[in-house]
């Protein structure tokens, strides 16, 4: 057991506790199938202490601690966090198989550099807008939403976390945080620094669950808000609970994103980007694109330069510095991605690199990268997440319009980028699809905008300034008087945005 270690208590109320029941889980290593540490599996009971632990610590509409508290918390919790770097990166690659250097990158880094983001913004929870009003004036204030339940995938433990965690904190909520059970070791380790941190008891709370334990606290009546990353069929049970409850939700889900390769497509440069692009994190990335359409008139050209790169990749332990791809998350997760493989085969798509498991790796849940050429907009492979390492390449004939058109035809609004020669073309195809981010001629992700889907791809905005907005909520308080500024318990402010920093790269 490299880095992982047997826990037998959960992390709530600012402690250590013993969990209600007896149920533990396995954690597995992508690589080797081998145990990496055994820990406990919260019940309802748990749910109820950390509810009730949060809901105390939350404050009522004050929130925990004052700005300068919120913002030194966070702080301290950046640099225990990459205290653990060594640790929590290794255990990732191993949990999930995303090549070491990048679990790094992507979560340990990400999560130090959301809470530095979001800690010069603690000042803007409390601030009251005064505003002209018919009579008087409008006193506009700003205030925590409460307790927020937060439910986390495995494919980026961290950094979906703090996508949640850091706005939170830096506006005064406090949180029940569920990790996924594949990656719930690592969690430990998370609250092994908020401990280390000295954040007030109850403020952040860890339970890793089931599906039927994670129900009992989006419905939980202490909790005041959810949010949720994960798949879009979860989601919506999510979003129909809290619908049926009137409670706040954010929904981060899934995406069949495309790229839509020009006629004038910079290839060189789409495959330099290609891994990030398409093949981010052996393809179990949400906003990967993996769907390549590409104008007939190069789609010979555009096949064997995308399978020739591909097939190049080495693939194998994601703790070796060389490996490009890793395994996938587990035998589920090989054995979805599989089915989706066959499926493509029998529709008629042609396989050109991959398609099944790579020679020589016996052990461990690895998929050889794929690429699926002949690929029509109708087939299940085109239009269904497969969230492995697998693209579809389309030919199209006609315009930019129909290009457009065809990266529309889908159920997903999640991401989606546009390769030419031409920039100003590309910031005009940019606008005209319909999805939450896009990028022109690179793959690019930025903590400092907004992210978030359309339609199948979820419900709200994270990351960004705008990510404070999910956790605040607004009271006018009509006066004929403005305050004096010693009422108010934060600053007083002109109405308008708050500013916050550039973001860490």
């Amino acid at each position: 057991m490299s880095h992982g270690t047997d826990r037998d208590a959960l992390y709530l109320d600012g402690g250590w506790h013993a969990p209600a029941g007896d149920r533990t889980f396995t954690a597995v290593g992508a690589a080797t199938e081998e145990p990496l540490g055994v820990f406990p599996e919260a019940s309802r009971a748990d749910v109820d202490a950390a509810v009730t632990a949060a809901r105390r610590a939350a404050g009522g509409t004050r929130g925990w601690g004052t700005a300068a508290d919120r913002a030194a918390a966070m702080e301290r919790l950046a640099l225990a966090l990459e205290a653990r770097t060594d640790a929590l990166g290794t255990l990732i690659a191993q949990e999930v198989g995303t090549p070491r250097a990048r679990a790094v990158e992507a979560n340990v880094g990400a999560a130090a550099g959301l809470l530095r983001f979001y800690a010069p913004l603690t000042g803007v929870m409390h601030s009251e807008d005064l505003r002209p009003a018919g009579y008087g004036h409008s006193l506009v204030r700003r205030e925590p939403v409460g307790v927020v339940a937060m439910i986390v995938p495995w494919n980026y433990p961290l950094s979906t976390l703090f996508f949640k965690l850091a706005p939170a904190l830096a506006m005064g909520c406090t949180a029940v945080v569920k990790p996924s059970p594949t990656t719930g070791l690592d969690s430990f380790l998370v609250a092994d620094a908020v401990h280390e941190a000295g954040f007030p008891p109850g403020v952040i709370n860890f339970l890793p669950a089931e599906r039927e334990v994670g129900e009992y606290l989006v419905t939980h009546p202490g909790v005041d808000k959810v949010a949720f990353t994960g798949s879009t069929a979860a989601g919506r049970r999510i979003g129909g609970l809290c619908g049926a409850l009137l409670r706040p939700v954010t929904l981060e889900l899934g995406g069949k994103s495309a790229a839509i390769l020009l006629e004038d497509a910079p290839l060189p440069l789409l495959l330099d980007h290609l891994l990030d692009l398409s093949f981010n994190n052996n393809g179990q990335t949400c906003t990967n694109n993996t769907r390549l359409l590409v104008p007939r008139s190069r789609y010979t050209e555009i096949v064997d330069a995308v399978t020739d790169t591909v097939a190049a990749w080495p693939v194998g332990d994601p703790l070796d510095p060389a490996t490009v791809i890793g395994p996938v998350a587990g035998a589920a997760a090989r054995e979805r991605i599989e089915g989706h493989l066959d499926r493509g085969r029998r529709e008629g798509a042609r396989v050109t690199t991959g398609g099944g498991r790579p020679a020589g790796l016996d052990r461990g849940y690895y998929v050889a990268p794929t690429v699926f050429a002949d690929v029509e907009p109708s087939m299940a492979i085109a239009r269904e997440e497969i969230f492995g390492p697998v693209v579809t390449v389309t030919p199209y004939d006609g315009t930019v319009e129909g290009a457009v058109a065809l990266a529309e035809d889908s159920a997903y609004g999640l991401a989606g980028s546009v390769w030419t020669e031409d920039e100003a073309l590309g910031r005009r195809v940019a606008r005209a699809v319909d999805t939450g981010t896009f990028s022109v001629n690179h793959a690019n992700f930025d903590i400092g905008a907004p992210f978030g889907g359309r339609r199948d791809s979820g419900l709200g905005s994270e990351l960004g300034r705008e990510g404070i907005d999910a956790y605040l909520q607004y009271k006018t308080i009509f006066v004929t008087e403005p305050p004096g500024p010693e009422e108010s318990d934060g600053p007083a402010r002109t109405a308008g945005p708050a500013t916050a920093p550039a973001p860490a790269r």
